[in-house]
C-alpha cells in the first residue's frame, strides 16, 4: 500500500470518528434538554384565561395586568406592573410568576396607590416575584 493511500485511510478515519462524535453529541443534547422541554410550553400553551388590566385607584399612573395559563402539565398566574414605556414589548415588566396555581385561584388587587396586594393557595409555589417595582411595592398573602 503506497503512502498516499496510507495517508487517505487515516484521514477518513478521524472524519469518520468526528462524524460519530458529533452525531452521539447531538442525540445527548436531544434527550437532555430538547425532550425534557417538550411537554412545557412547546406550543401547547392553552390561551391566556382571565386576563384583567386594573389601573390604580386614582388615576395612578400605574396599572397591572394579570392573566392565567396553562402549558401542558402546569398551570400558571402572572402579573405585570406598567412601566410607562410605550416602546413595544417594553410596556410592561413582570412582578410575579406563580406555579401549579388552579384557574380562579389566585387574584391580583390594588391596595391604595402604591400597593398591589396578590392572594393565592399556600400549595401554589412562587416562581419569580418582585418587592418593589416602579414605586409599586407588592405584597404576598398565601392563603
Amino acid at each position: 500500500m503506497s503512502n498516499s493511500f496510507r495517508w487517505l485511510h487515516i484521514v477518513l478515519e478521524v472524519i469518520g470518528g468526528l462524524a460519530l462524535l458529533a452525531g452521539l453529541g447531538w442525540v445527548a443534547f436531544y434527550f437532555l434538554f430538547i425532550v425534557p422541554m417538550s411537554h412545557f410550553s412547546d406550543g401547547n400553551c392553552s390561551p391566556d384565561t382571565e386576563q384583567r388590566l386594573v389601573n390604580a385607584p386614582g388615576g395612578g399612573e400605574h396599572n397591572f395586568k394579570s392573566l392565567h395559563r396553562t402549558c401542558g402539565q402546569y398551570n400558571f398566574f402572572f402579573a405585570y406592573l406598567s412601566t410607562g414605556n410605550p416602546n413595544k414589548g417594553y410596556e410592561y415588566e413582570p412582578i410575579l410568576e406563580l406555579k401549579n396555581v388552579a384557574p380562579g385561584a389566585a387574584r391580583a388587587e390594588w391596595d391604595g396607590p402604591n400597593r398591589i396586594v396578590v392572594t393565592f393557595p399556600k400549595s401554589s409555589e412562587v416562581v419569580d416575584a418582585y418587592a418593589r417595582s416602579f414605586g409599586i411595592d407588592v405584597v404576598l398573602y398565601p392563603q
